[in-house]
């Protein structure tokens, strides 16, 4: 039996490397090619650069977008020979977005390592970030398909809609759970949703087929970052592996604060709400755990993330059986019970 963490969730790092690996064993030559086009990509003749791109590299994570892209691709039939770079592409776009994030975040650690910000400083950090964009997009626009690049514009713009809709939100307290899944969606969804969409269509599926993998991938996407904000309050530092409670220093409401706002009674609600001001140190999370566990509120917003990936397994009825469909059913499960 698996031992059990946050609300249920797997707690052991080992048993969910085990079961990631198990998943993408069908795509693993394909993610391996992914991997050394993104390591050409991270190059530079520049000595100072090339520090900067090596520390990247160490962000390495558990590469689910580019599984994601791959997985599409075989359960639409193979591979396209752009899936390999279109792939690495995605994983750029994504690590460009980490950089970003922990600037934005005054975040010190990922992966275990020190952020760019952290080491470099943040000037550095935003021109890391920036070139790892500039050189996505001058990768992609060498390809003969026109595709990639017309997707991946948009949903680098809406990405970073959504960091700025979500520096607008900070200590507004009156923020609604539609207004903050549409800064979810931006922020994180859609790259998830494009990465489904781009591994369809490059294996030759329909525009209709591109468009349910991209609902299921958007939806992946949604139920990821749900998670990802239950473990900023109550997720451990050392099995997650970076920094944790940036939501709260940075005064953004997340879906277990939404519910808990709008379920905790009157005189609980205004204590919160003196302890949610702007610039007030005493909020952290071991003092705020006892409200969201009266209210249920992390329960809450993993149910909410259960659901929406059960609408994201709808969205494949129509696949025929295969290797890939069934790791595509699968992954959800893998997203909700991530604990690092």
């Amino acid at each position: 039996m698996s031992s059990r963490g946050m609300d249920g969730l797997p707690a052991s790092s080992e048993e969910r490397a085990i079961t990631l690996a198990r998943l993408v064993a069908p795509v693993l030559p394909d993610l391996e090619r992914s991997e050394q086009v993104l390591h050409k990509l991270l190059t530079s003749q520049y000595a100072y650069i090339q520090t900067l791109m090596q520390h990247i590299e160490r962000f390495r994570g558990k590469r689910l977008r580019p599984a994601l892209l791959h997985l599409a691709a075989q359960a639409f039939g193979g591979e396209a020979p752009t899936s390999y770079e279109v792939a690495a592409v995605v994983e750029m776009l994504h690590l460009a977005t980490l950089c970003h994030d922990d600037i934005l975040d005054d975040a010190a650690t990922r992966r275990r390592v020190p952020t760019v910000n952290a080491n470099w400083g943040n000037k550095s950090a935003v021109m890391t970030g920036d070139i790892l964009f500039s050189r996505a997009f001058e990768h992609l626009g060498r390809l003969d398909d026109p595709r990639p690049f017309r997707i991946l514009s948009r949903i680098s713009r809406l990405i970073c809609e959504g960091e700025l809709l979500q520096i607008a939100s900070r200590n507004d307290l009156e923020l609604d759970e539609g207004r903050y899944f549409d800064l979810i969606e931006k922020k994180t969804a859609v790259l998830f949703g494009a990465s489904a969409e781009l591994g369809a269509l490059l294996a030759g599926a329909s525009e209709a087929d591109g468009r349910k993998l991209y609902e299921y991938g958007r939806r992946l996407g949604l139920a990821f970052q749900i998670v990802d904000d239950c473990l900023d309050l109550v997720g451990v530092e050392s099995t997650v592996g970076k920094s944790l409670g940036s939501d709260l220093r940075n005064g953004e409401l997340t879906l277990p604060l939404i519910h808990l706002l709008a379920n905790a009674g009157a005189p609980h609600k205004q204590e919160l709400l003196a302890m949610l001001k702007a610039n007030n140190e005493s909020l952290t999370r071991e003092r705020l755990r006892p409200y969201l566990d009266r209210t249920g509120s992390v329960a809450y917003a993993i149910t909410v993330a259960r659901n929406e990936l059960q609408r994201a397994r709808d969205e494949l009825s129509s696949l025929p059986a295969s290797q890939a469909r069934a790791a595509l059913i699968e992954l959800p499960e893998y997203v909700l019970e991530r604990t690092y």
